[in-house]
Formats: structure tokens, sequence, C-alpha cells
């Protein structure tokens, strides 16, 4: 394998040995996996409650769910700027409360659009959570271990998409839908119980300096990171194809367990946690992003040139395994590239990023589900991937390393 700049630079440096998983660290690791299971266990039983109870159409379905997109979309820029200049433990805390009394909403909603209202509100304020958590993460995680650290806490919400909607519907199957919100609800109030209980460092104080049209942008989008923000949104339209459709297409092709994709995929994502953390510290985010791409570049093309029963088990695996190690890579290359008092900015452009692609996932594969076939989708899915591919070398690799500050930037 050859050695990059970022290697070279990094491996010259003295080995600093950093405890990672200290006490602040498992209580924001905990606080997060609770967050994953509220939120992730109402999932896979909203569309079985909203078209068998409340007879809604396919046309509401869709907008239904997929409308939290936009508002976390719309809400991410508002919150990075808060967080930047505020109490981020405080403002995760009370964004972490106001998400648990969204569940409510649930509980009561008798029509569609209270439904689909709650899922704005609820987006809006998911918008936040996933801007404060991991900045506040950030924060407590030691510069030389920062790519591990993130890869850990990541898993969190890795374990908490796969464990949160076997529960939803083992839930949903004995006690009612009602139940799982009252349960979401509980989950989140206890995860911002744990949140409480972290020692945040204080921000630090930012003097007062005269704010220009481009200092105020950067506090509500990291502009620097944007070629990396478009890698990101290339691979993500692919993640918004297999999220959705995977399991129709196992169900369309008669293979006997295609609920077992997800699993498998989750199963892949907490590989390579384990991996991907230590090298992206010592340097290797060149080689893990390349690997990373050409990993979901092949899955995502078997799926589509080959519908046979053993591959799409084994693609389950690799693109699980694929995109554990993007998201931590990419992730931290933002990160790299900013200060800290722009933390809540990079925090939400990735996940901006991410959604913009994953909701492209979802909308233009139901199209070209309706128009060609859903081997198409993932064939779409893979030259995409290929692309960001190419796409990284020519434009988002030199540009990461003319503007990264350093994995020891605080």
């Amino acid at each position: 394998m050859f050695r990059t700049k970022d290697l070279l630079v990094v491996t010259s440096l003295p080995e600093e040995k950093v405890p990672l998983w200290t006490r602040d660290y498992i209580l924001a690791c905990c606080s997060n996996l609770m967050m994953g299971l509220a939120f992730f266990e109402l999932v896979p039983v909203l569309p079985l409650y909203l078209t068998g109870t409340l007879r809604v159409s396919s046309g509401w379905l869709g907008w239904i769910m997929s409308i939290y997109v936009v508002a976390a979309i719309i809400s991410r820029p508002w919150f990075a700027q808060k967080v930047d200049t505020g109490d981020r433990k405080r403002i995760y805390i009370v964004v972490y409360v106001l998400l648990a009394l969204s569940f409510s909403g649930y509980a009561v909603a008798t029509t569609a659009l209270f439904v689909l209202l709650t899922r704005f509100v609820q987006g809006v304020i998911w918008g936040g959570m996933t801007t404060s958590g991991p900045t506040l993460a950030v924060d407590i995680i030691p510069p030389s271990r920062r790519g591990e650290g993130l890869g850990f806490f990541g898993m969190t919400m890795t374990l908490g998409m796969c464990l949160g909607p076997v529960i939803g519907l083992e839930f949903y199957q004995k006690n009612g839908f009602e139940f799982i919100t009252w349960t979401s609800l509980v989950l989140c109030l206890c995860g911002a119980g744990i949140a409480s209980l972290i020692r945040a460092p204080r921000a630090p104080r930012q003097e007062a300096v005269r704010e220009t049209p481009g200092s105020v942008l950067d506090r509500l989008v990291l502009r620097v990171g944007i070629p990396l923000a478009v890698n990101v949104m290339m691979a993500s339209f692919s993640y918004g194809v297999v999220a959705v459709y995977s399991a129709l297409y196992g169900k369309m092709y008669g293979f006997r367990y295609a609920g077992l994709f997800y699993a498998l995929m989750g199963a892949g994502m907490l590989i390579s946690r384990f991996i991907v953390g230590r090298q992206i510290d010592r340097g290797r985010v060149a080689e893990l992003s390349v690997i990373s791409l050409s990993i979901l570049t092949f899955s995502f093309a078997s799926l589509a040139l080959f519908p046979l029963e053993g591959i799409y088990y084994a693609s389950a695996i690799l693109i699980g395994f694929g995109f554990g190690i993007f998201i931590p890579t990419f992730q931290t290359m933002k990160l790299n590239m900013a200060d800290r008092g722009h933390r809540g900015a990079v925090n939400s452009t990735f996940f901006t990023a991410f959604d913009i692609g994953v909701g492209a996932g979802m909308f233009f594969g139901g199209k070209i589900f309706a128009w060609l076939s859903l081997n198409w989708a993932f064939g779409v899915g893979a030259m995409l991937n290929l692309l960001a591919i190419v796409y990284f070398y020519r434009i988002s690799l030199d540009h990461y390393r003319r503007n990264k500050l350093g994995v020891d930037s605080e």
C-alpha cells in the first residue's frame, strides 16, 4: 500500500497515548445509543400503523416518511450557529427533552395530517440532535484519537439502528403502536438524564469581532468542506436506495429472509468500526476513502447485475462495512478542516449533505423502480459511488490537504 502525505505527516510525530474510554465519553456513547433506540424503533412500524390503522394512501405515506429529512435540513444551519456560540451541553439536553416530548404527538394523532405535522416537528428537533450530539462528543474525544472516538460513538447509533427496529416490531405485535411511542419517550428522557451527567469542557470565550457575510455563512455551513460534502451526497444516494428498497428487492426475487438484509448490514458496520478508527488517526484517510467507495461500488453493482440470494446477503455485509468506513473517515476529514468554534457547522454540513443524498436516493430510487426496475436503481447507486472515487482523487483530496488544520486542531 502506498504512503500518502497524510500518513507521512502523522507517522513523523511521536505517538502519545491518551485515554479514550473516559467517564464522559462512555456517558456520551450511552446517551447516543438511547437516542438511536428511541428514534429507530418507530421507523418500521410507522408505515404499518399509517396504512393499517389510519388507512393512509401510498402517496401520503411517502410524504410523511420523508418530511422529517426536509425539516432536519432546514433546521441544522440554525442549530449549528447556536452550538458554535452557546453552551453545547445545555443545547443538547434541551433538544433531547424536546425530542422525547415529540413522540407524544404520535400517541394522540388520529389523522394523517396530524402525523405529518408531528413528523415535521420531530425532523426540526432531529436536526438539532444530530448537530449538537456529535459536536459535544468531539469536544470530549482526545484530538489524537478523533477518528477512533468518532467511529465508536457512531457505532452506538448503528446499534440503535439495528436493535431499534427489532424492538419496535416486537412491541407493535404484542402491545400496539401507542405503547411504542411512550417507550420512545421514556428512552429519550433516560438519554437526556445520562447526558446531564457529562462534564463537558467549557466553550472558549469568544471576543467580539466584526461579522462579515462570509463569517456569518461559515457559522451556518462550512464552506471549505463543500467539496467533501459533494462526495458525501454521491455516496449517500445509494444509502437511501438500499435503506428503503432492499427488502422489496429481496421479496421481488423470492429470497426467504429478505428482512435479514438490515441485520447483516448493521453487522458489517459494527465490524468496520473496530478497524477503521485507528487507521484514520494514523492518517490513512485517502486509502480508506477509496477503499470504502470501491466496496460500495462493487456491492451495488453486484445487486444490480446478479440478483442471487447468496450475493444479496453478502452485499448487505459489504455495504454495511463500506459505509462503516466511509462515514467516520469523511466526518473526521471535515472536522480536521475547522477549529473548535466551527464544529457545529462541520456536523451540520456533513449530516445535511448525507440527508440530501439519502432523500434523493429514496425519491429517485422509487422513480427508477417505477420506470425501469430496482436493479437499475442499485446500478445508479454503483455508478455514483464510482464517480465519487474519481471526484475524490481529482478534487476533494487535494482540497483537503490544502485546507486541513491537522488532526490535533483544537
